[in-house]
C-alpha cells in the first residue's frame, strides 16, 4: 500500500499545474454534486481535492478549487430546485465551507512551503559538504599512488578513510538528487550496456570493504546486455551493495545478479543478514524510514533508489525473512526507443 501511494505522489509531482487544477476541480464537483443527494455527510472527503490542489498545484490552484468545493453543493441545490431565491440555511452552510475549506488550503499550502524550505537547506548543506569530501578522497587516492614508504598499518589506514569517504560522497549525492528525482527534473540517459563488465564495474568501489569485513562478494549473470542509465543504475547498485555489507556478517556472501525479465532485465543483490521484519518491508524504501534497531544513515539511500529506478521506468522491492538474510531486486524495461540511432544494436 505504501509502495503504492510513493508511486502516486511521483506521478503527481511531475504532472503539470493545469492538469493538477483539472482534476482536483473535477474531483471536488463531484464531490459537490453527490454530497447533495447523499444522506451520509461528505465533508472528510473535500479534503483529498484540497490536499492535491494546494500540495501539488500550489496557493493559487488550492484556493481556486476550496472555493469551488465550497460552491459546488450550493450550486447543485439552486440548479436542482430551479429557485432563484437566497435559502439564508444554505448561504450560510456555504459561508463556513467557503471559509473552512480556504484555511485548510492555506495550512496544506504553509506545509508544502515549509517542506520546500527545509529541502533547500539541505540541498545548500549538503552541496557544500561535496566539495571537501570529493577533495579528501583526491588526497587519499594521492597519497595511496605515492605512499610506497607507507607501513601496513598506514596503508591500511589510508584505505579504511577512502572506503568512508567514498561512502559520505555517495551519500551527499543521493540527498540531492532526491529533490531533482522528485521533481521529475533529473534527466535519464540509457544506453546499451555489458552486464557482465558493468557489474564487475559496480563491485569495485565496495570491494576494499567487502575485504575488510571478510565478506565475499560474488556475481550471478544470466543475460548478456541490458539498456540502462549507467550512472543511475550503479548508484542504486553500489546503495544496495553498501547496505548489504553494512549488516552481513564476517564470513558471509553478498551477491549481485542480472538476469532476463518479463519486461527488460532484473538485478537483485542478497545478502546473509538478520534479515527485515515484514512490517517494515512496504515502507522502508520511504524518506528517513529505518528498520527498528539499525543504526547510521539517514534513511534517504533507500529513497534516492525507489526515485532512480522509477525514473527509469522500472519497479524496486525486497524479500526477506527474519534470520535468512534479503533480497533486494529492480527491474527496468528494455526499450530502445529513446536510444540513439549509433547506440542502438
Amino acid at each position: 500500500m505504501l509502495a503504492w501511494l510513493a508511486e502516486l505522489d511521483d506521478r503527481f509531482i511531475r504532472m503539470p499545474r493545469p492538469v493538477v487544477l483539472g482534476i482536483a476541480l473535477l474531483t471536488a464537483i463531484g464531490l459537490g454534486i453527490a454530497d447533495y443527494y447523499i444522506v451520509p455527510d461528505l465533508l472528510i472527503l473535500y479534503l483529498a481535492p484540497l490536499f492535491m490542489a494546494a500540495w501539488y498545484g500550489g496557493a493559487r490552484t488550492g484556493y481556486v478549487v476550496a472555493i469551488y468545493a465550497a460552491g459546488a453543493s450550493y450550486v447543485t441545490q439552486t440548479l436542482t430546485t430551479g429557485s432563484s431565491e437566497v435559502d439564508a440555511n444554505a448561504a450560510v452552510t456555504l459561508a463556513v465551507r467557503l471559509v473552512a475549506y480556504l484555511a485548510i488550503a492555506h495550512v496544506f499550502v504553509r506545509l508544502r512551503e515549509s517542506r520546500r524550505q527545509q529541502e533547500e537547506l539541505m540541498g545548500f548543506i549538503v552541496h557544500d559538504l561535496r566539495s571537501p569530501i570529493s577533495s579528501a578522497i583526491t588526497g587519499l587516492q594521492t597519497l595511496e599512488q605515492v605512499g610506497e614508504n607507507l607501513n601496513e598499518l598506514e596503508t591500511e589506514m589510508v584505505q579504511l578513510a577512502l572506503i568512508s569517504n567514498r561512502r559520505a560522497l555517495t551519500l551527499v549525492n543521493s540527498i540531492l538528487d532526491v529533490a531533482k528525482l522528485e521533481s521529475g527534473k533529473m534527466e535519464v540517459h540509457r544506453e546499451e550496456v555489458l552486464l557482465n563488465d558493468f557489474l564487475q564495474e559496480c563491485l569495485l568501489p565496495v570491494s576494499l570493504w567487502a575485504h575488510g569485513a571478510n565478506v565475499t562478494l560474488k556475481t550471478h549473470v544470466r543475460k548478456e546486455k541490458a539498456i540502462l542509465d549507467r550512472d543511475l543504475t550503479s548508484r542504486v547498485l553500489l546503495n544496495l551493495l553498501s547496505n548489504a555489507l553494512k549488516f552481513s556478517p564476517e564470513g558471509s556472501a553478498v551477491t549481485l545478479g542480472a538476469e532476463e525479465d518479463a519486461h527488460g532485465v532484473k538485478f537483485t543483490v542478497e545478502d546473509q543478514g538478520p534479515g527485515i521484519p515484514a512490517e517494515f518491508v512496504e515502507s522502508i524504501f520511504e524518506p528517513f524510514n529505518q528498520v527498528k534497531g539499525t543504526k547510521g544513515g539517514t534513511g534517504l539511500g533507500l529513497t534516492f533508489c525507489r526515485l532512480a529506478v522509477h525514473a527509469q521506468g522500472g519497479k524496486i522491492g525486497v524479500k526477506s525473512t527474519v534470520g535468512q538474510g534479503a533480497t533486494f531486486w529492480f527491474t527496468l524495461p528494455e526499450s530502445h526507443a529513446d536510444l540513439k540511432p549509433e547506440q542502438s544494436p
